[in-house]
């Protein structure tokens, strides 16, 4: 009977085992998910006021620090924006079950800023400054301008004279580049109009 019992001591014990598992059997887990376009430092996500988590460069997933209990609620928030990019965190509220979380994912995109600078002389209408396919079309007497579409961070720029004004011939300095923008608009391009005659 001893030998009988001892031999149904390990059984009994794995389908405890077993049991728990298949009921979640955890009292805590993993909190994260995916990383895209995270090209550059400083990312700090928040869960709530439990925990912080700091995820580098060319990242491609992440994992908070402290686990969470089971049941919990989570609150994902970014903390801290990288770089140049702003992130943001899809299925980031929920509540934590027997398994890990793993789809709080994060997105990151270029920042964006806008694209132009200053205009001397010009006192003809009809000019056209282009990049690419972004057009702007400066009033006679114009000092500054602006290209509609606004240019996202390490994107090369062009901008060019595509038509010229009545009466003027007018040329761009500084008109190309890449928009290493940081928190700031490109305004370093010049554009200068002489008398055609």
């Amino acid at each position: 009977m001893t030998t009988f019992t001892s031999h149904l001591r390990l059984p009994v014990a794995l389908l405890l085992t077993c049991a728990l598992a298949a009921c979640g059997g955890y009292t805590t887990v993993n909190l994260g998910g995916a990383v895209n376009g995270l090209t550059t430092d400083g990312l700090v996500l928040a869960n709530g006021t439990a925990s912080t988590v700091s995820i580098p460069a060319n990242a491609t997933i992440y994992t908070f620090p402290s686990q969470i209990d089971v049941n919990a609620a989570f609150a994902i928030t970014v903390q801290t924006q990288p770089a140049r990019l702003t992130c943001g965190v899809t299925n980031s509220i929920g509540s934590a079950s027997g398994i890990a979380i793993t789809t709080a994912n994060v997105v990151c995109v270029p920042n964006k800023y806008s694209l132009g600078g200053t205009i001397a002389n010009l006192s003809g209408a009809g000019l056209v400054l282009t990049n690419g396919s972004d057009t702007v079309s400066p009033a006679a007497g114009a000092q500054s301008f602006t290209l509609p579409t606004t240019v996202a961070d390490g994107t090369v720029y062009g901008v060019a004279v595509l038509t010229q004004p009545a009466g003027q011939t007018c040329s761009v300095v500084a008109g190309t580049g890449t928009a290493v923008m940081g928190a700031a608009a490109v305004t370093s391009v010049q554009v200068s109009c002489v008398s055609a005659t």
